[in-house]
């Protein structure tokens, strides 16, 4: 860890509530006493010197100027083209997600397939000739059953 970073997480945090940092809004001074003291009555500051109409004046230069030196409509803006410059071209992710759709039709053809199989019908035994080599020594008396009329369907 750097030391720089050691010492901001050392350094003990000021923690202030938000009672101690309440600002004065509305009720900011006392009206009657000025009016008492002087006995003249000021009004607020008004006309075109204000910060509102110095803010509009330099929000509408702001805005004159951008609809002058901007770009036309058919031009893309210098961030635009550095962006297309370093992103990757359209073509290959319209190839990407024709891939990934193919594969995953793929995947759900499988899971259907796999959804509706049954065993089958028929218990087919892997090596049907294992069935003739049992040893006669391991049956006991009267507990081998006839197996003359079992032919073997391969």
């Amino acid at each position: 860890m750097h030391l720089a970073r050691a010492g901001i997480l050392l350094r003990p945090k000021l923690h202030t509530s938000p009672v101690s940092n309440q600002l004065r809004l509305a009720s900011s001074g006392n009206h009657a006493r000025e009016e008492l003291l002087d006995g003249a009555h000021y009004s607020p500051e008004g006309g075109f010197s204000t910060p509102f109409w110095r803010n509009a004046l330099l929000l509408s230069l702001l805005a004159v100027s951008f609809y002058k030196w901007a770009p036309p409509r058919g031009d893309d803006a210098y961030l635009t083209r550095w962006i297309a410059h370093y992103s990757t071209p359209r073509e290959t992710w319209a190839r990407l997600n024709e891939k990934h759709m193919l594969q995953s039709q793929q995947v759900t053809d499988n899971v259907a397939v796999q959804g509706r199989a049954t065993r089958p019908a028929i218990i087919r035994h892997r090596y049907p000739q294992s069935l003739e080599q049992a040893s006669p020594h391991l049956q006991g008396v009267g507990s081998v059953p006839d197996m003359s009329g079992v032919t073997i369907r391969t």
